[in-house]
């Protein structure tokens, strides 16, 4: 009889296999761009090993897949490269706890909602659009700006950095998975940890992702 693992990731690679596409988030733009780490005493950039600006890949995509400008919860999904370690971030529309759906790339704030553990603390990271009203297109919002801000327990949201989508990316494709890459000092928090190995492994498997994209490294120079 198949264990919760099993049934999870086949749930998952149905889905995938479906929509030839990932799980959730089946559509999306992937940009090229640049983030910065420019507070040194925050707890993000302590476990990255310090403030800078490094090379990224971001992609923008709506959770449920709605047509035109109805709303979903928006994505964005960052790749970064770290002393060697591939590094994926994901942040979905909402506030806090909640996730909340929009029409608009700039509209809402952006939220990992579950916590990483970051230098001893745990953290919620987020991302706030620098410009509320950026086109519906995100092809043609570019450059596209969000302040990157981190949250610990009981705190308000403080900025940390800047992540800035600087043009479409035309080259490889790209699959995220924030669990299997991450940082050995920011990770993400062990609530549902498991359940989203197992999820994101049945869907690049239901779409038969290759290897490589799960470990494909953002370009020098965007």
């Amino acid at each position: 009889m198949p264990g919760l693992p099993q049934l999870v990731a086949a749930a998952f690679a149905r889905l995938a296999r479906w929509r030839r596409a990932p799980a959730f988030h089946p559509r999306g733009t992937l940009f090229d761009g640049r983030v910065a780490l420019t507070e040194r005493e925050s707890a993000t950039a302590t476990a990255l090993g310090g403030t800078g600006e490094r090379p990224a890949l971001v992609r923008l995509s709506k959770g449920v897949g709605t047509p035109g400008a109805l709303p979903d919860l928006l994505g964005v999904a960052l790749r970064t490269e770290v002393g060697g370690h591939v590094l994926d971030v994901l942040f979905t529309s909402g506030r806090r706890r909640l996730l909340v759906p929009s029409t608009g790339w700039g509209r809402r704030p952006y939220t990992t909602l579950l916590p990483y553990t970051a230098a001893g603390a745990r953290v919620v990271l987020g991302l706030d659009p620098e410009a509320p009203a950026a086109a519906a297109d995100p092809a043609a919002a570019t450059p596209m700006a969000f302040t990157v801000t981190e949250r610990e327990r009981g705190g308000a949201p403080r900025p940390v950095g800047r992540l800035v989508l600087v043009a479409p990316h035309t080259g490889d494709p790209v699959a995220f998975d924030p669990v299997l890459n991450a940082h050995p000092q920011l990770r993400p928090a062990a609530p549902l940890r498991r359940l989203r190995v197992w999820a994101y492994t049945g869907s690049r498997r239901g779409r038969g992702a290759a290897r490589d994209d799960l470990h494909r490294r953002p370009p020098s120079e965007p």
